[in-house]
């Protein structure tokens, strides 16, 4: 009975400890800079394959398979389903690997095996969050038929506000989906969502495309695309975008005119590389 009433004194003095110490957490200088973090699943997920199958329609003429290129991509950037998002940290999603063989490659030339393995990750309804570096308005691309007026949005997701784009996740926002989010706003507020702590929610895609790219203007080939939902940090809470009433400031906003020259802030080495090689591709 001795040793029994010993070892409940013991369990009484460190609950006491933790009773303490959380009353200690809850103090003035405990409050949190922004939303509270996003619990997240490893890259893999808890859900795994098969994930969704994508919905499109035909947007301002344009089909899903777009005009040319990587048909079978462009059917996937093109989706317009929303999903039941599973939070993923943005470092998982960097730390996502991919097979060698698929990289310049059409899908259609893939072997089964490597098919296999990006299929394991490709699909999947992810939700991540981070902070845009830096977003830009691009060119015409086989995706949107080469239509002018209908381009995509590339955005640099990172970890933190001081990285830079070689370290960061590309997202992209396509005009059949900004079309159903009228609260997004127009280009101009857009790219106000530059340098603001945000989450994103959309579809894990592999551009096989771009390896050239790798450490130098993206970290990784996996994407976030299309995004489907946006939400800003504003004072501690998150915002949905589509809202309408999110307050963005005066952000960097960085954009390619129709040519594909660059107007804004974007002079940057990187960024105009990233440019001439879309100017020499555009027509894949």
């Amino acid at each position: 009975m001795a040793s029994r009433k010993r070892f409940t004194g013991a369990g009484m003095a460190v609950a006491m400890v933790v009773l303490l110490a959380t009353l200690a957490g809850c103090g003035p200088g405990s409050t949190a800079s922004g939303p509270t973090p996003t619990a997240t699943a490893g890259a893999t997920g808890s859900a795994g394959p098969p994930y969704p199958t994508p919905r499109e329609e035909t947007y301002q003429g344009c089909p899903p398979q777009g005009d040319g290129g990587d048909t079978a991509l462009n059917v996937l950037k093109n989706r317009i389903d929303t999903g039941n998002w599973q939070p993923v940290s943005l470092q998982d999603l960097l730390s996502l690997t991919w097979p060698s063989g698929v990289e310049k490659t059409r899908r259609s030339n893939w072997s089964q095996a490597d098919a296999q393995t990006v299929a394991q990750s490709e699909g999947r309804p992810v939700v991540a969050e981070g902070y845009l570096l830096m977003l830009r308005h691009e060119g015409p691309e086989s995706p949107n038929c080469h239509d002018r007026s209908s381009r995509d949005y590339h955005a640099w997701l990172a970890a933190s506000a001081s990285d830079d784009r070689s370290s960061a996740m590309i997202v992209e926002l396509t005009p059949r989906v900004v079309a159903n989010n009228p609260g997004w706003g127009s280009e101009q507020s857009i790219l106000r969502l530059a340098g603001h702590h945000v989450r994103v929610s959309g579809w894990l895609l592999l551009d096989q495309e771009h390896p050239e790219q790798l450490h130098k203007t993206r970290g990784t080939l996996w994407e976030i695309h299309p995004v489907m939902k946006i939400e800003v940090d504003q004072g501690g809470s998150w915002a949905n975008l589509a809202s309408g009433t999110v307050a963005l400031g005066n952000g960097v906003a960085r954009t390619t005119g129709s040519q594909g020259q660059s107007t804004g802030n974007s002079g940057s080495p990187s960024s105009r590389h990233h440019r001439t090689r879309h100017r020499r591709h555009r027509s894949s």
